[in-house]
């Protein structure tokens, strides 16, 4: 009568197969090609490089430079996320050498934004920050919204439409009476979707200005003449805006 326990040798034998299978799944790692563009999310920011992970023990590096501003300042922290190309692989290490396309805005944010203009990127390029103001040319108009050419790229990866409804301009109002093609503009990034459309606001940028010129305004005032019952009151160029943020101040 056979025995179905199987032989100290099939164990062995079984043994080294699951340990090879495992030791391959070990080894495996995705392969990047030059010129590819990912999705990355910041992990560790060190003197002259910024890392990021992409799994399977691999790591992304961007050159620090490429990631700061004309000041010298991060565009991101540890956990911030980057569209990237893959300027190239290191054969020894996997190490994948990254190039910064776009820096996400924090989900987490305030709403409140940074006004620099988009630093150039490696390769010449501007680096697209959501949430930064950039400088662009009127490409075209459409009943939907305006398109911009922004300054420092070509072709459609460069190029943002502002919707209708950020455009700054009144509603129902015929676009080709308030923009032309060749005319220079400043908006801000309102988000780049993954498949790398970008999404530009006139109105927002405007917004931006305004509230930080109230709230220089309300510094000055609370340190010069915040008890003064004889103040002045906010510039009435404010608007709306004005008037919420002085309400705010007030209490």
């Amino acid at each position: 009568m056979s025995s179905s326990r199987p032989s100290a040798a099939s164990k062995e034998s079984f043994a080294s197969l699951f340990e090879q299978s495992e030791g391959a799944g070990k080894q495996r790692r995705r392969q990047y090609h030059t010129g590819e563009t990912i999705e990355v999310t910041v992990v560790a920011i060190a003197r002259e490089a910024v890392f990021a992970d992409l799994g399977g023990k691999q790591e992304g590096m961007f050159e620090r430079v490429a990631l700061a501003d004309g000041d010298g300042k991060l565009r991101v922290e540890v956990g911030s996320r980057v569209s990237a190309v893959v300027a190239g692989v290191d054969s020894g290490t996997g190490q994948v050498r990254l190039t910064p396309v776009v820096v996400r805005a924090s989900d987490g944010g305030d709403g409140a934004t940074s006004l620099a203009v988009s630093a150039p990127a490696a390769g010449g390029a501007p680096l697209l920050v959501e949430g930064a103001r950039v400088k662009g040319k009127v490409t075209g108009i459409e009943r939907y919204g305006v398109f911009v050419q922004i300054a420092g790229t070509s072709g459609r990866s460069g190029r943002g439409l502002v919707p209708t409804a950020e455009t700054a301009t009144p509603r129902s109002a015929d676009l080709k009476k308030h923009f032309t093609v060749g005319q220079d503009v400043e908006a801000k990034i309102l988000n780049v979707d993954e498949s790398g459309k970008i999404r530009l606001s006139i109105s927002a940028l405007r917004v931006d200005e305004e509230r930080g010129q109230f709230e220089s305004y309300a510094k000055a005032e609370r340190s010069g003449g915040g008890n003064d019952k004889g103040a002045k009151p906010a510039p009435r160029n404010f608007g709306t805006l004005g008037d919420l943020l002085a309400k705010k101040v007030k209490r």
